[in-house]
């Protein structure tokens, strides 16, 4: 104790080594210390204050709360959140002279306030996931429909009806893909006929993308595929749904964007007519695989989703147009506001496009932006600044909460905060030099040579800003995105994106055929350039990311885009953390399990993947490729098969480290699949729940509630360990898993006779056996179906890749 009271003592008394002079000095370089960082940090505070920089951590503070909801599984009461946040900003509000704990206790009022707006979202969302896979007839009315590559059609239905069987959770809303030739149902129609359903696809492995999550907040329940075309037989018992107001506006709106997108594609015809219909009204499901391929690994995808560059095109070029047209009527021109005539254009031709393209939360946040520097132009204010990057985000945030933890918004908000927020640094570099912030006059040389380098900043800074979040969304990053960005820009600027305004302005004049192929042209060209660079310029893989390292990196893009002071450099040490914990260094798992059961494929020391099946379901094993072996490019041609012991649907195989794994999708070999191996997988819906022998048991019926599986050995014990994708209790948008099985329909024997002898057995669909309901039946009663069937193939093929669109 004495000697601990000795060392933490302060020495003052002089010694022949130097020490006191140390001891002495030290407290007065802490002291100085003390004192010149609360000094510097209250003076760049009070320049962030003389900026009005605390607007922006409204929606800052808006999207913490939310995010804490939906990463915790936090679930306030409106009361509790909304009643806390109100105390918080009172009492905010009451610390007038002290700023740092006023801007605290602002934050969290604000934090709770965004708490209380996902809660309040998740609460009144009351979609039915459908729970399982059935064959159903169903009736419902379109209300939207696609044509993809393939000429099939894919509509969104409204479920009115089921029958054979009916079901005691039907979804309310469903997609279906119908490749049968049938006569195109317009929105607002009746839709009936047999179809295949299924839930939307879970996380492909722990830690992944839910894909029920969007699903959930969108109303749509279930996926599937229709069973022939649809037959038109309603049925005597359906009721008569009536539209309101706002189902009657959305129909209409629906039908002008379903007209305009198949104009479009007869008009030019190929893909580059897919992507100019995707331009315009923002339906992409014609688009061709390879193309959206070269697109997506040339960081060229965000073309696709129509954003600020859309938004800003098309609004800018209607102001221009009107103005330039105004100008020339020399009454008008000397008399009346012309440039605001313009943007009162301008923003009805931005509220005509959000209505016709889908309005998806890039569009949405483009919407509002452009709105609100319209709006700035019409009361004389600066019309491009971060001030309404904010208020776009509190308005997306409070009418779609959910979309924060989309990579849409996610990417899209950052993209836009870096570009302002670099174009507002540099203005200021420029000032503080005392150079003049406008061009140099010059030659077209000097023009086109500003241009060119605007492009490449705009590239780098939002390419730098999206690039963290590609990196974990979509473990892939586009290196040299900037060179196609530099080559295509143009194109888009000058060339596409006006064409694409004049058409559709055209469009119902029946003028808009020479326009549209002269944009059908422009987006050929430049589908030339994606093909050419990803041949040459690839993107590439990266592997798993850590949300540590993410959201460090989202701090140092939010300190480097708002802060206007000195605090911008804290962007500095955040990204360098960032950077560190970003790769994911955790051991590899051994073997991956699909929800489906079927799916399976051991994970090498380096990454490499070997599966159990000859040909894996693409959507899968390309997820796992890109999180497991980002040094290779997800195809099927390389593809290894999994050196397993396999007869009459049995296999055997060990992973890397020795843990034998036994399969098999015949119940009757569960025991023999225990007896054999440390992980037992039976991809059949029985009810047993545990092997005598030990072994973990791994059946249709556990991956129903566990979703995917990573399996991995513990080096003290040897013994399995089991991460699943969804933890329990489930939240909303997986509940579905604790649902019962769907009911099934079997044909009675009396029916069946009748219509074995007489005509009308060609009118009555029979359908498949479906799966088994959760009675107490034991399974040799009633038998699930095979999984590895066809048609169940042909739903998950279909089914997951949709669900990864959404």
């Amino acid at each position: 104790m004495e000697a601990t009271a000795d060392r933490d003592t302060p020495q003052t008394a002089p010694s022949s080594d130097g020490r006191a002079w140390t001891s002495a000095r030290l407290p007065r370089w802490r002291r100085a210390a003390s004192d010149a960082i609360p000094g510097w940090l209250v003076a760049q505070l009070e320049a962030e204050t003389r900026a009005r920089a605390g607007f922006h951590l409204v929606p800052i503070a808006l999207i913490a709360g939310i995010v804490l909801v939906h990463a915790l599984g936090w679930r306030p009461s409106l009361l509790l959140a909304f009643g806390t946040s109100a105390i918080l900003l009172l009492v905010a509000w009451c610390f007038d002279g002290r700023p740092l704990l006023r801007g605290a206790l602002f934050v969290a009022g604000m934090g709770m306030a965004g708490a209380g707006l996902a809660s309040s979202e998740i609460t009144r969302t009351a979609t039915t996931i459908f729970s399982g896979e059935a064959t159903v007839r169903i009736v419902g009315t379109v209300v939207a429909r696609e044509r993809d590559d393939r000429g099939r059609y894919r509509y969104m239905i409204d479920v009115v009806a089921t029958d054979r069987p009916v079901l005691s959770r039907p979804p309310e809303r469903v997609r279906i893909l119908v490749g049968s030739r049938h006569q195109p149902i317009a929105p607002g129609e009746t839709y009936a006929g047999l179809v295949r359903l299924r839930p939307p696809s879970g996380p492909a492995y722990p830690g992944s993308h839910d894909f029920a999550f969007q699903p959930f907040f969108a109303g749509l329940g279930a996926y599937g595929f229709g069973l022939g075309a649809p037959d038109g037989v309603v049925g005597a018992a359906l009721p008569e749904p009536v539209p309101g107001f706002v189902e009657r506006i959305r129909t209409e709106l629906a039908l002008v964007r379903l007209s305009m997108t198949e104009r479009i594609q007869d008009t030019i015809g190929g893909p580059a007519g897919a992507i100019a219909a995707a331009l315009i009204t923002g339906e992409r499901a014609a688009i061709p695989e390879d193309s959206e391929e070269w697109l997506r690994s040339t960081g060229l995808a965000h073309v696709l989703s129509i954003s600020g560059l859309h938004m800003a095109i098309v609004a800018g070029f209607a102001l221009v147009l009107v103005r330039s047209i105004l100008a020339l009527i020399a009454p008008v021109a000397l008399r009346l506001p012309t440039k605001k005539i313009a943007a009162v254009a301008a923003l009805a031709v931005a509220t005509f496009y959000l209505g016709i393209s889908g309005a998806n939360v890039a569009t949405q946040r483009a919407y509002v932006m452009m709105a609100v520097m319209l709006l700035a132009v019409l009361f004389d204010r600066p019309a491009l600044t971060l001030r309404n990057l904010s208020i776009a985000a509190i308005v997306v945030v409070a009418l779609r909460p959910h979309a924060v933890m989309t990579a849409s918004f996610q990417m899209s908000f950052a993209a836009t905060a870096a570009l302002i927020g670099g174009y507002a640094a540099w203005n200021s570099w420029q000032r503080r030099r005392g150079q003049a912030v406008a061009p140099r006059k010059g030659g077209i040389g000097r023009v086109v040579l500003v241009g060119l380098v605007a492009i490449i900043a705009t590239s780098l800074f939002a390419g730098t800003a999206t690039a963290p979040y590609s990196a974990y969304h979509f473990h892939r990053m586009a290196l040299f995105g900037f060179v196609a960005n530099l080559l295509t820009m143009p194109l888009f600027s000058f060339w596409i994106m006006p064409l694409a305004l004049i058409g559709a302005l055209l469009m119902p004049l029946g003028l808009d055929g020479l326009f549209l192929q002269l944009m059908g042209a422009g987006v050929s060209l430049v589908l030339d350039i994606a093909y050419e660079v990803h041949v040459r310029l690839p993107d590439r893989g990266v592997g798993l990311m850590t949300a540590e390292g993410l959201l460090l990196l989202t701090a140092a893009i939010l300190a480097g885009s708002f802060f206007t002071s000195g605090l911008r450099w804290l962007a500095v040490p955040l990204a360098a953390f960032g950077l560190l914990l970003f790769p994911d260094r955790s051991p590899l798992p051994e073997l991956l399990v699909f929800e489906d059961g079927k799916e399976l494929a051991t994970v090498g020391e380096a990454g490499d993947l070997a599966f159990l099946r000859e040909l894996p379901n693409d959507f899968v094993a390309e997820q796992w490729e890109r999180a497991f072996t980002p040094h290779i490019r997800p195809s099927s041609a390389g593809r290894i098969r999994l050196p397993a012991e396999c007869a009459e649907g049995y296999c055997r195989f060990v992973t890397r480290s020795g843990m034998r794994i036994a399969w098999t999708n015949d119940y009757e070999k569960t025991g023999k699949a225990c007896d054999e191996a440390d992980v037992a997988i039976v991809a059949r819906a029985i009810r047993l729940t545990r092997c005598r022998s030990g072994a973990a048991l791994v059946t249709l019926r556990t991956l129903r509630r566990s979703g995917s599986l990573a399996v991995s050995t513990d080096p003290a014990t040897a013994r399995p360990v089991i991460a699943r994708s969804i933890a329990e209790p489930f939240v909303e948008w997986n509940s579905h898993r604790a649902a019962p099985w769907p009911e099934y329909w079997r044909k009675p024997v009396e029916e069946e006779a009748v219509a074995g002898e007489g005509t009308d057995a060609v009118a009555t669909p029979i359908p498949p056996t479906p799966p088994a309901v959760d009675a107490p039946n034991p399974p040799a009663v009633t038998q699930p179906p095979d999984i590895a069937s066809p048609l169940s193939d042909a739903v998950k093929g279909f089914a997951a890749p949709a669900g990864a669109q959404e």
